[in-house]
Order: structure tokens, then C-alpha cells, then sequence
């Protein structure tokens, strides 16, 4: 059984004879399905079964999670004899094997992301770790750390019926500084008891090293997405948590932007990616990241240029912090 991607124009089909697999992976990519393409970018062919034995090799890197290794043109990874990858440079083929079904959606769901994220900086797009919506004609990122609260300030926000979401965790922002759509998937500590995403379908996502989370896939609420997001009006927002108090928005200089984007979206912090995945281990990996490197510093400064900057300090009141951000936008409607 096959599954077509189209991610902003990079191809990729995903292959499984496992059915409730692939649609897992098709719920989370659910923006991006469509019908059988002619030319594919890279092909990941999934495997529920035992890892295949591997040749006689010598390790090129030892990490915590996984050793790698390498002959010709492929790539062997080995997650403790409990998973396996192997990537075919030349061929364009990554192989996922692993007898438990969890770990294995997890590798593929990562191996997309980080295949995807690494050919799209070569067109001039990357991602930014945010949360986006709009209203009307108003485009809102608030940048927040992992564990921020990102989907629960979602979650708040759609109470009202006139946000639309852009991203639940990682626009897209091109060489132009306009912001792109990427709507997956919503994931939370726990399943939520009352709004809009209470009345969803939630499913577990088990996770190797982290704690499991609850996800739900955004195609169960589509006319909720921002399919073409407005750029005339952009507010960019770094969130900080307070321990107490009340919640205060408060506009600050482009220049103080410059550190939040450098976390939140030049190194990308946060962000879904397998390191490991696109990596060669060779001088030429210093090249190829310090390009990337470049292009997110372009990307961010365009969507800088032409957004409105503002600290967001956060206090514990949660729908207090989605009426603040509400209020702004309905003000820069006004303007």
C-alpha cells in the first residue's frame, strides 16, 4: 500500500503492507495527501518485522539512541538491535524495520520531517517553532520553548470562531518572510475536557525517549485551517512563562527579536528532526548546515522586516493569555 506526499512541492511516497500504519501516518500528514505522483523525491519504505542483519562495518558515530554506520552509498542506522534504517543516498530510498509498531511510526514520522525540513531550506523555506493563527486579516506566531504551552494556548484560542490555524507547532517562512501553512497535527500532555478539541478524536503517541503524548489529527476540524494566511499584517510574538501575575503583551524593537528567532527558528530548537538522518559525518556536513544556517538567518529577517514585534509574559491564567492575544488582533484590524 503506498501514501503520497506533496510538501510544498517535495515528493515523497510512503510505503507499508501494514495498514492502520500508514493511515497513522496519513492522519498526521493529512494537509499533504495526494494521488499518485510520477516523479518522487525520496521513497520510505516501512517494514514491521525484524531488523535485517547487517554487513560487517565500522562505526562512523556512536550516539545515545543509535549507532551509525556506512558503506557506499548507504547508510546503516541501529537503535540497539531494536530498529533499524538504512538510507540509500543514491537511490533515494530510506528502509524502516522494527518489530514494535509505536517505534516505528515514531522513526518514520521524524524521518519525514527531518527529510523534508533538510530539501526545503535548499528553496529557500524553513520552519519556525511556533504556534500560528490568524483572524481575518491578521497573521499571529508566538514563539514558545517545547513543554511552552503552545496546544493549550491553541486549544483556548479556538473558543473563538473566528481563529483559523496556521500551524499547531511549525510554520514555514520563505526567503521572502511570508508564512506558510503547516497544519498537522495538535499534541497535548492530556486530552482535553471541554472547547473544541475535547470533541475530537485523540490517539496515543509513544515515544522513545520522551513521555507519551496525546495527538489528534487537525483534518477532523478542516474549515478551521488557514489554507492561505494572510502577510499584509504579521504580529511575531516570543512567549515567556510567568510564575505569577497577569499576562502583559507589550511591543519591543526588532532588535530584541533577534535572540527568540535565533532559538526558535535559526537553530531550531524544538523542532521534529533526525540529525543522524541527513547527516554523512564528513567535512562536507559543515557546509551544508552552515548554508542552512544562512538561509533560516534570511528567512528570519524578512519575516522580522515585516511583522510587528512583541514580548508576550505569560501568567497561569490560560484563557486570559488567548483573550490578550485575541484583543491584539482585533486592534490591528483597526489599523
Amino acid at each position: 500500500m503506498n501514501l503520497y506526499l506533496n510538501l510544498h512541492h517535495y515528493n515523497i511516497l510512503v510505503s507499508c503492507e501494514e495498514e492502520g500504519l500508514l493511515k497513522k501516518i496519513q492522519d498526521e500528514f493529512h494537509f499533504f495527501v495526494v494521488p499518485e505522483q510520477p516523479v518522487i523525491d525520496t521513497h520510505i519504505e516501512l517494514t514491521v518485522g525484524p531488523c535485517p542483519e547487517m554487513p560487517s562495518m565500522i562505526a562512523i558515530k556512536i550516539l545515545e539512541t543509535c549507532s551509525i554506520y556506512k558503506i557506499g552509498s548507504r547508510q546503516f542506522i541501529d537503535y540497539a538491535g531494536k530498529a533499524q534504517t538504512i538510507w540509500d543516498h543514491q537511490e533515494k530510498l530510506i528502509q524502516i524495520y522494527s518489530e514494535d509498531f509505536d517505534r516505528l511510526y515514531e522513526i518514520a514520522f521524524l524521518s519525514i520531517h527531518s527529510v523534508f525540513g533538510q530539501n526545503l531550506e535548499k528553496r529557500g523555506v524553513c520552519r519556525i517553532h511556533a504556534v500560528s493563527f490568524s483572524i481575518a486579516d491578521v497573521t499571529t506566531l508566538v514563539m514558545l520553548p517545547p513543554k511552552g504551552g503552545k496546544s493549550t494556548l491553541l486549544s483556548y484560542l479556538l473558543e473563538n470562531p473566528e481563529v483559523k490555524i496556521v500551524a499547531d507547532d511549525m510554520p514555514l517562512v520563505n526567503l521572502k518572510g511570508e508564512i506558510l501553512p503547516f497544519p498537522s497535527k495538535i499534541s497535548m500532555d492530556e486530552i482535553p475536557k471541554e472547547g473544541v478539541l475535547s470533541q475530537l478524536e485523540w490517539k496515543e503517541f509513544k515515544r522513545t525517549i520522551y513521555p507519551a503524548k496525546w495527538t489528534t489529527s487537525l483534518s477532523q476540524i478542516k474549515e478551521r485551517l488557514a489554507f492561505n494566511p494572510p502577510q499584509d499584517k504579521v504580529l511575531l510574538i516570543a512567549g515567556f512563562r510567568l510564575s505569577r501575575g497577569q499576562s502583559i503583551l507589550t511591543p519591543v524593537s526588532k532588535w530584541k527579536m533577534l535572540g527568540p528567532l535565533m532559538e526558535h527558528m535559526i537553530t531550531g530548537m524544538g523542532l521534529p528532526q533526525i540529525v543522524e538522518m541527513f547527516l554523512k559525518f564528513n567535512f562536507l556536513d559543515v557546509f551544508k548546515l552552515a548554508l542552512h544556517g544562512c538561509i533560516r538567518t534570511i528567512c528570519a529577517i524578512q519575516l522580522l522586516r515585516r511583522s510587528r514585534s512583541f514580548y508576550f509574559y505569560m501568567g497561569p491564567d490560560k484563557a486570559y493569555n488567548a483573550q490578550v492575544l485575541l484583543e491584539k488582533n482585533y486592534e490591528e484590524q483597526t489599523h
